[in-house]
């Protein structure tokens, strides 16, 4: 019996001491319940949002009729969005650079569309934007658009114009110029139009300010993302085992792993790679056509690979900076076809690039989702508003680089809901502004809120 009990105890040891040993083996080889990253990004992490194509991207801030001397366009922003798709599925062909003695005025045509960009871009993406077979082999920017609607002339009704003195300016032939002619027709007699005050600052800078708009306010519900989910992390780190979090002085969290940060403010956040070098290496080697054309496809690319476009149906994403100076590119969130403006950095995303890494990716956390009505706003007129910036200490002209009506997007009392509040927005050398908090005209004469560049 004694023999009987020794025997099952030193069974039992030897069962511990296996345990023991496979339980040690496995806390040596545990990986945890992710993959790493083969690159830099962990592409595999996902948020909820979609993809979009560089297509979806770029579009117009205005378009403008010159009738003569009188420049005018349409009050819904939907007509011209509208417009815009039509044109990019006409037939270009023929592109050739424009000489001094062939340098487009536009006062010299009796009927010129005006398609302004809020971007220069490389003329690499005419290809992609519109319906064209030629190649397009020339090496400069756009930054607008002209369509000369006359029936008499026969070729070159299309210019892609640098915007610059000094900049390479190209047209085009189009097909069908009749039916483009009839196109405009109908639109001009099927709605209604404003008349637009211009304010020429340089000769390479024209401002144009609708006199009437139809703007109307949201007021929104949102989601937010969890920032230290495994998920998310796993987007910008290779081992999320590996993160430390701490707060910052913003109330918020980052988030390392000593060569990597997420910095998260309110609904807003900032990535940091200091693993790249700082030494600039020579790019023309290892980048096919422009580096403006290889900044915008990656970061299309980069954004896409997390489903990172958080947008619902009247919500979408518009290229608005394509610095290659910088090697930063920002999207801007846009509603209704109006842009939108946050001074916490949540209307718009922007990536810079060093070393052909993304060295820094600011965004918003969070996604407008279910949409109210709101009260109307009272907006200044054209006309106003030319009067107030003329007799203002805030601004200078020479300093103004555009004007557009778009959104203020404010966080309401309570944190439940979102205000897209209609407001003008100025920009400056400093960043967009808003020209006051409140939008009546008899309180428009306050100091602008800057809102940077978000």
């Amino acid at each position: 019996m004694k023999f009987n009990i020794e025997f099952l105890k030193t069974i039992l040891l030897v069962f511990l001491v296996g345990l023991s040993l496979l339980l040690t083996l496995g806390l040596w080889t545990y990986q945890g319940d992710y993959e790493t990253a083969s690159r830099d990004l962990a592409a595999e992490a996902q948020l909820d949002g979609t993809d979009a194509t560089k297509r979806d991207l770029i579009q117009p801030s205005q378009l403008i009729i010159h009738d003569g001397d009188a420049p005018f366009g349409f009050v819904d922003k939907h007509v011209e969005q509208d417009i815009f798709t039509e044109l990019t599925t006409w037939n270009l062909y023929d592109f050739q650079i424009m000489s001094e003695e062939t340098a487009f005025q536009k006062e010299n045509y009796n009927q010129v569309i005006e398609i302004v960009f809020p971007a220069s871009m490389p003329f690499s993406l005419i290809n992609e934007i519109f319906s064209t077979d030629d190649t397009m082999r020339f090496d400069g920017k756009f930054k607008r658009v002209y369509i000369i609607l006359d029936e008499e002339q026969t070729d070159h009704q299309i210019i892609f114009d640098d915007g610059n003195p000094d900049g390479i300016d190209i047209w085009a032939g189009v097909h069908n110029m009749n039916q483009i002619i009839d196109f405009f027709a109908e639109k001009r007699d099927n709605h209604s139009l404003t008349e637009y005050l211009t304010k020429t600052i340089y000769s390479d800078r024209t401002v144009y300010i609708p006199e009437e708009t139809d703007i109307q306010g949201r007021k929104y519900r949102y989601e937010t993302i969890n920032a230290s989910s495994t998920n998310f992390l796993n987007i910008f780190f290779r081992n999320p085992s590996s993160i430390a979090s701490s707060p910052n002085d913003e109330s918020g969290q980052v988030f390392s792993d000593g060569q990597r940060e997420v910095n998260v403010n309110g609904y807003a956040m900032e990535y940091n790679n200091f693993s790249i070098p700082d030494s600039q290496t020579d790019l023309e080697d290892d980048i096919e056509g422009s580096y403006a054309d290889y900044l915008l496809n990656n970061s299309v690319e980069y954004i896409n690979s997390h489903n990172g476009w958080l947008v619902e149906q009247d919500m979408n994403y518009r290229l608005s900076r394509l610095n290659d100076v910088t090697s930063s590119v920002e999207f801007r969130l846009i509603h209704e076809n109006y842009p939108i403006f946050s001074s916490q950095g949540l209307s718009s995303m922007s990536v810079t690039y060093q070393n052909q890494n993304v060295y820094q990716y600011n965004r918003p956390l969070m996604k407008l989702t279910l949409s109210y009505d709101r009260a109307p706003t009272d907006l200044m007129t054209g006309k106003q508003l030319v009067k107030y910036l003329d007799q203002s200490d805030q601004f200078n002209w020479e300093d103004i680089l555009d004007i557009q009506i778009g959104y203020k997007l404010e966080q309401q009392p309570g944190g439940q809901i979102f205000d897209l509040i209609p407001t003008w927005c100025i920009e400056t050398y400093s960043g967009w502004e808003y020209v006051t908090r409140e939008t009546k005209p008899v309180n428009q004469g306050g100091n602008p809120n800057a809102v940077g560049s978000n």
